[in-house]
């Protein structure tokens, strides 16, 4: 699919102009991946400088692909700047350098996001093409399979019916970006489909009104006003809002955020849309008495009393009332069991096995009365528990991608759900992640039963559709304006998914986790009244806490920071901590309160034999758990063996693009040699420049040269493997820089072992992380350990010539779990004691000593 433009903006391709001698002069720049030989040639001819190794020098990382491993070592490592290409092309166009923060690769607004504008005037393409730009996204006037947003106010054309045919491509009205950077969160595309546009009648509005009604330019925060001029006739034409039209915000008035932009070809396509929308939206209007609006009488999410009534808990802040804004949920590092969600996220919801002791209690019951799952008289089989509901999905589409959302449907379509691509009467679920979109509020007006891809996670492991029991299964109440931000909590007794889910609810309430306990921790999350740390909280008059404290918190019940602390809450050691309280968010249940029926059609789809019957169950073994676990997607890693003894190459490629790797191991392969991925089996390293990466610096211990490709290429042709002398890498500014010399290092290295004899403390807060250097210590000969010595031990632990054989290596925010080594005048190190050491294969117990003042 490759759709050719119907407008295209005058700035899509920066104009052909000389380079100002001195725009990029005091640049220096490091490329990561593929970038055009046109961006280098406008890199060099405005100044800058390139260099090829990661370094502290470095001004601009040049990036397009942030899945690249050079990306996460610069951005994480080094923490450069990481600028995409067209961020030179631009600054060349406006003469001038553009800020850096503008061009990031990710983390911005609509980062991710290509878009193709279509059916808009040209002064307003202009604008949206701008305003996308500016806050990360690529925007192109070709709707080709690359795109995923379709920005047009028309429901006709040829763009608009090729996207309407893929599912991917997601069809907005230019007032989704408006919205979008006003509330400074991407928005629901759902509610913004140019079929939802209501137009307003032709008799009863002349054109005085009409132009009376017409808001003006829209000031988008943190972008200058353009100097584009506008006329009445190519002007984004928004109509009057519609009441019609409020089901669709948070119960806001559509005139506040903008309306939208509409252009209908005669006064009876108007009219006809416009019937057409409120039969559609009046079809699930809810009963007033019924569905009564979320501010008149639901319940509001409970908060604190005066704070001048009341003392909160050591080192907790007082700052508690919950002001929310739309923010994406922080979910778990764990990839979770059934839903398979990848390691791109920060925080999945982590799997849930049976095997804990988070039981499913009874159907709780709240102020309004009990909650149900399915109907009582239906026995529904265990394997198709979400038979009869149908899902919409929202929020998660900007955590954990596209892939992961269509690995969701399967599952869900697997367990007899359904699963809606916009949102209407048949949906019975909305998963979502908070509960600040204008999705979650339209749900709960409509009596919707409003979970999270944690419920999901658990239902399916369990085999039975229950309501919410944990605190986690309910979209998060805090956005950005978190409760405990300057708080350090440390848990203890949890094992497994255990843990894990408390990690994330520690996340979700703003605090930080630690995995060690020093008297900095403000609370101590305990689940048996025992142990090495429960001991020191007592002592160090740390409060003990469950899991009930911290679901509370979750929950918003903000009163759990009281002192003194609720005896509820000091009950350490219950057999379920992590159940709710359901009549503190009675208003979130209120889906829950009637059963969901199966219909008599979803029953003939699972049992199309009208001989077969229905399973029969007995009483009270209905969706009874066959299965401890639920079934797993993970994959056993295969170790190949690497025969060590064998003559032939065992070769590793780092820093090269993935289409050039495939390339060069085919030829290796093709001439006799191995292909490795274990950096501590390689003999020999293909690389094109010395780099800080992993490979490189595991590798330089154990193999015996380092090559360029060239090395590959012609033995490719010779078809054997040639000497390496001649193809040795030499990288000489990089050299220079870390004031070594790669030949000499390997060679160093192959007689003798480095951190031989040396034992090594890594403190928990190190960067990169200690597991890392603990591989690269562990290649090099050294020993790591978990446990620090004592100062006294570490002050007798020495060689011959007078240095240290223990070795802690900390960082600025553990150096308070260092004190004692302080106060003995104890060397700490950062580091590059190890990452600068291996690379030179040296030791120097001077160079990277931490300075304390």
């Amino acid at each position: 699919m490759a759709i050719e433009n119907d407008e295209k903006p005058s700035n899509e391709t920066p104009n052909r102009r000389r380079v100002p001698e001195n725009l990029f002069k005091n640049t220096v720049y490091y490329i990561v991946g593929d970038i055009s030989q046109e961006v280098l040639g406008l890199l060099n001819a405005g100044g800058a400088k390139r260099d090829t190794y990661l370094s502290e020098m470095v001004s601009h990382v040049i990036a397009d692909d942030p899945t690249h491993e050079e990306y996460a070592e610069a951005k994480e490592l080094f923490e450069l700047p990481v600028v995409r290409s067209d961020w030179v092309i631009l600054s060349v166009k406006c003469g001038k350098q553009l800020p850096k923060t503008v061009f990031a690769p990710e983390g911005l607004l609509f980062s991710g996001i290509v878009a193709c504008p279509s059916k808009l005037e040209e002064s307003d393409c202009q604008s949206v093409w701008s305003m996308l730009t500016y806050y990360g996204a690529v925007c192109q006037s070709r709707l080709d399979n690359s795109c995923t947003h379709l920005i047009t106010s028309s429901t006709e054309g040829v763009k608009y019916n090729a996207a309407s045919t893929k599912e991917d491509i997601k069809i907005v009205t230019p007032d989704w970006i408006t919205d979008s950077i006003t509330k400074q969160s991407k928005q629901d595309e759902a509610i913004y489909h140019p079929t939802l546009l209501v137009y307003p009648k032709p008799e009863s509005e002349s054109m005085d009104t009409a132009l009376a009604c017409r808001p003006q330019h829209l000031q988008v925060p943190g972008v200058e006003p353009m100097d584009i001029p506008r006329s009445p006739s190519n002007q984004l034409r928004l109509p009057s809002p519609n009441p019609v039209l409020d089901r669709r915000l948070s119960g806001e008035e559509l005139g506040k955020n903008g309306s939208r932009p509409s252009t209908p070809s005669s006064a009876k396509e108007a009219l006809a849309r416009m019937v057409n929308s409120r039969r559609q939206l009046n079809a699930r209007t809810p009963d007033p008495q019924r569905n009564p609006s979320p501010g008149a009488s639901l319940p509001q999410p409970f908060g604190v009393s005066d704070p001048q009534e009341q003392r909160t808990l050591r080192n907790i802040t007082n700052n508690v009332e919950p002001q929310p804004s739309i923010s994406p949920v922080r979910p778990s590092n764990k990839i979770n069991q059934m839903l398979g969600m990848g390691s791109k996220l920060s925080h999945p919801p982590p799997p849930y096995s049976e095997g804990s002791s988070h039981h499913a209690p009874p159907p709780p019951y709240t102020s309004h009365g009990t909650l149900y799952g399915h109907e009582n008289m239906e026995n529904v089989p265990p394997d198709m528990c979400l038979l009869g509901c149908v899902f919409y999905i929202t929020d998660y589409h900007k955590i954990v991608g596209q892939d992961q959302i269509n690995t969701w449907k399967q599952v869900i379509l697997q367990y007899g759900g359904q699963v809606d691509t916009s949102y209407s009467n048949r949906i019975t679920h909305v998963l979502c992640a908070s509960q600040h979109s204008d999705v979650f509020q339209l749900a709960l007006r409509d009596q919707r039963r409003v979970v999270s891809a944690f419920w999901l996670n658990d239902v399916l492991l369990k085999k039975k559709m229950l309501p919410p029991w944990q605190a986690l299964h309910l979209p998060q109440l805090f956005g950005e304006h978190k409760p405990c931000t300057d708080q350090i909590i440390c848990v203890t007794n949890f094992d497994g998914e255990e843990r894990t889910r408390v990690k994330q609810m520690i996340t979700s309430i703003g605090a930080m986790y630690t995995g060690y306990m020093t008297h900095s921790n403000s609370v101590l999350v305990c689940k048996s009244p025992n142990g090495l740390k429960y001991e020191k909280a007592r002592e160090w008059r740390i409060p003990v806490v469950n899991v009930h404290w911290l679901s509370d918190m979750v929950l918003g019940n903000l009163d759990a920071l009281k002192l003194p602390v609720n005896s509820k809450y000091l009950q350490v050691g219950q057999v379920d901590d992590f159940h709710i309280d359901t009549s503190r968010i009675s208003h979130l249940l209120v889906g829950w309160l009637s059963p969901l029926k199966i219909s008599k059609d979803a029953w003939k789809k699972l049992f199309p034999s009208p001989h077969k019957p229905r399973p029969k169950f007995s009483s009270g073994q209905e969706n009874i758990v066959t299965s401890q676990e639920g079934p797993s997607i993970k994959k056993a890693r295969m170790q190949s063996f690497v025969d060590t003894n064998s003559p032939c190459p065992r070769v590793l490629f780092t820093g090269f693009p993935k289409g050039t790797t495939k390339k060069l191991q085919g030829m290796v392969e093709k001439i006799g040699g191995v292909v490795v991925e274990d950096p501590c089996y390689c003999t020999h390293l293909v690389a094109q420049s010395l780099s800080r990466t992993m490979k490189f610096f595991l590798a330089i211990s154990v193999c015996k040269c380092i090559v360029t490709r060239d090395w590959v290429e012609e033995s490719f042709m010779q078809k054997r493997f040639l000497d390496e002398e001649k193809y040795f890498l030499r990288d000489v500014q990089a050299e220079q820089e870390l004031k070594c010399n790669l030949v000499e290092s390997v060679v160093q290295a192959q007689t003798k072992v480095l951190f031989q004899g040396l034992t090594f403390y890594i403190s928990p807060s190190v960067v990169p992380p200690p597991s890392d250097l603990k591989a690269i210590v562990e290649s090099a000969g050294g020993t790591v350990i978990k446990k620090r010595p004592a100062a006294k031990t570490i002050l007798n632990k020495r060689n011959e010539m007078g240095n240290p054989t223990c070795i802690v290596i900390t960082c600025a925010n553990d150096i308070h779990l260092c004190r004692d080594l302080l106060a003995k005048k104890i060397a700490l190190y950062n580091a590059e004691f190890i990452l600068t050491g291996v690379l030179r294969q040296e030791v120097d117990y001077r160079l990277f000593q931490i300075n304390v003042h």
